[in-house]
């Protein structure tokens, strides 16, 4: 009877070597061996190794929390969210975000992988953009309002990961404080009248 071939192991596999050894060191032999089956069954089943590891990028976010945000009314309640859900999908999914993103900037040929992140930052875009035309965020481009927010997450995220510095102890992470330190130098002033 022939071997079941485990998409989610396969999956599982080829995310921990992309995060451990970047996309160069993800090799097909040794996704094969983390996953139990011959290298040869991952061309056959996947043709590539950039499309397997893009089919298994796809499948680790495609239910992220990231995918649930919607603009509530509520400007700090919908920032909080934003930041949370980004903490939530780092506790389950690691750095992948920022390890998919230097990668790219590696192999401009792999910007294919940048498809479900970029689906799930459309959510965070279109929160972003309701603030903006409600004129209680600064107008400018929610990309950059987007890295500024997450961006302070994203790093701290991954200094833990890598504590450089065992000696140093770790901050936590406050994200209320952080949404309103973010709040205090985004909200939309109002024109200040001349005399």
């Amino acid at each position: 009877m022939p071997k079941v071939v485990d998409d989610a192991r396969i999956f599982s596999a080829a995310i921990d070597l992309l995060m451990a050894n970047g996309y160069d060191g993800a090799t097909t032999k040794e996704i094969a061996v983390a996953a139990g089956i011959n290298e040869v069954t991952l061309f056959r089943r996947y043709g590539s190794k950039a499309k397997l590891i893009e089919r298994a990028i796809a499948a680790q976010l495609a239910d992220t929390p990231l995918n649930t945000l919607v603009h509530t009314g509520n400007l700090e309640a919908d920032l909080l969210a934003i930041v949370e859900a980004y903490l939530e999908t780092n506790r389950i999914h690691g750095d992948i975000i920022p390890t998919i993103l230097i990668e790219m900037t590696r192999h401009p040929d792999l910007r294919s992988f940048m498809g479900v992140p970029w689906r799930n930052l459309q959510g965070v875009i279109g929160v972003i953009q309701h603030y903006q035309r409600d004129g209680l965020l600064r107008a400018e481009p929610p990309l950059s309002t987007i890295g500024s927010l997450l961006g302070p997450v994203m790093f701290s995220a991954m200094l833990r990961r890598a504590r450089p510095n065992p000696e140093l102890p770790m901050p936590t992470f406050d994200a209320q404080a952080h949404v309103d330190a973010f709040l205090r130098g985004r909200v939309q002033q109002p024109a200040r009248q001349s005399r």
